[in-house]
């Protein structure tokens, strides 16, 4: 089963802002229950201190006059305030009515209880704290709407959301670029190994990484160097087998070949030792690819400027023998003086194969055409029989062998080609030929 992939940035921007928003909304709830307890408290206190000069003002007049009203006269227009016609109140003497504000007046018939309650005047919410001085038979009443507590309350939490909703989306800005920037690391970490040769087992350098990832680098080191132990006995494996088996089966051609001749009156036996002789042909050719193989395998390629264009000339010159047993024709079109950056030994041995591949399977009277040109793409085409598409993707693979006309193979002749290519950083790609045949193209970097 395959596991679902996630964004660790995004995951750990989440476990920080996340927790950050609600830290910030509890802070704005437990501000305005502690914000709106204190408004309460000290309007409350307000209006009791007005109560108490109201009562220290008039109690003298009342108390002189039985029948007194005291009459505020004309208001000042200077004396306004947004908040002034919010707050109001009224004094008693007994049941008449002796002094009120204008605003008062919308009060009517509206008798508040003693202390403090809540009233609705006009659909609108008001504050009342009434106090009645038994002795003198005095009541005052002071009140105040509550919309001056809640433009208050509605200021105090828009003077801490504003600077919240600034500060917040800025941090976690700042957040996702330290993240961002602790985690460049590990991209640059993927980076290094997914650019690396298929052959650089070396170990990851570790001086600029962080206590975290470094239990991750380790352990990629201590992988590379069991899968290094590993082709390292696999290649010496291959190496010490092709060399013990190259004795034996040269003492057996050998011997064959002396058979062949004292059985050349036995037509049956001479059969029998040619089919031998075939097959000692193959495996000798089998242990040459093999020591190749592991040669190639078991050095470490020194890239060079090599010139590429001396290199197949020098490859054509050891199959045009081979080309001409056979009558082909090889149309040569080499461009000079192209260079390119490689190990020389194993780029001959690359395109000696594929020639080696071309003349195998081309028939005889056939038709070759090998050219290169200036931007290092080089490319031979025959009319042999061709690869069928579900072929070409499995030839270079080793022991895979796409043969049509009987020819003697390993099938490790497009596997060592594909182990170079992978190694000069080439591109190989097999197309057909029209009418019929085969076009291998290889696309060397300058």
């Amino acid at each position: 089963m395959s596991s679902k992939k996630y964004s660790l940035k995004k995951r750990i921007l989440l476990w920080i802002s996340i927790p950050v928003l609600i830290s910030s909304i509890l802070i704005l709830l437990l501000a305005f229950l502690f914000s709106w307890h204190e408004i309460e408290e000290v309007y409350d206190a307000q209006m009791v201190h007005t109560a108490k000069t109201l009562l220290q003002l008039t109690e003298h007049e009342i108390e002189e006059n039985e029948e007194v009203n005291i009459s505020l006269g004309a208001e000042n227009p200077n004396l306004k305030h947004h908040y002034e016609n919010k707050t109001t109140f009224r004094v008693w003497k007994g049941d008449r009515l002796v002094l009120q504000s204008h605003r008062a007046k919308d009060f009517g018939d509206i008798q508040a209880p003693p202390g403090f309650s809540n009233q609705t005047v006009k659909e609108k919410p008001w504050r009342f704290f009434v106090f009645i001085d038994t002795e003198k038979n005095i009541k005052i009443e002071t009140a105040e709407r509550y919309a001056i507590r809640y433009e208050l309350i509605g200021q105090l939490m828009l003077s801490l959301i504003i600077p919240m909703a600034i500060l917040i989306p800025l941090l976690l800005f700042i957040v996702w670029l330290g993240i961002r920037q602790s985690i460049a690391p590990l991209t640059t970490l993927s980076a290094a190994v997914d650019t690396r040769e298929i052959d650089d087992l070396d170990p990851i350098q570790s001086y600029k990484i962080p206590l975290e990832i470094s239990p991750l680098v380790e352990a990629l080191n201590r992988l590379f160097l069991r899968i290094g132990d590993s082709f390292k006995r696999e290649r010496e494996f291959t190496d010490h087998a092709a060399h013990e088996l190259r004795t034996p089966l040269a003492a057996m051609k050998t011997q064959t070949q002396v058979l062949i001749k004292k059985a050349s009156s036995m037509p049956d036996c001479q059969e029998g030792l040619e089919n031998l002789n075939a097959t000692i042909d193959r495996s000798a050719h089998l242990i040459e690819q093999l020591l190749s193989l592991a040669r190639l395998q078991n050095e470490s390629l020194q890239m060079e400027p090599v010139d590429l264009s001396e290199c197949i000339l020098d490859a054509l010159g050891e199959i045009t023998r081979a080309a001409n047993l056979k009558n082909q024709t090889l149309h040569v079109d080499i461009s000079r003086n192209v260079i390119i950056s490689g190990q020389k030994n194993s780029l001959f041995m690359m395109i000696r194969n594929l020639l080696d591949n071309a003349v195998k399977y081309t028939p005889e009277n056939g038709k070759i055409d090998i050219s290169l040109n200036k931007e290092g793409l080089f490319t031979i085409a025959d009319n042999g029989p061709g690869i069928s598409d579900n072929d070409k993707k499995r030839v270079f693979n080793r022991f895979v062998r796409s043969d049509k006309t009987g020819q003697n193979g390993s099938g490790l002749g497009l596997s060592i080609v594909q182990w170079v290519a992978d190694t000069h950083r080439a591109n190989i790609t097999l197309s057909d030929n029209a009418p019929q045949g085969l076009i291998v193209t290889v696309s060397f970097r300058r």
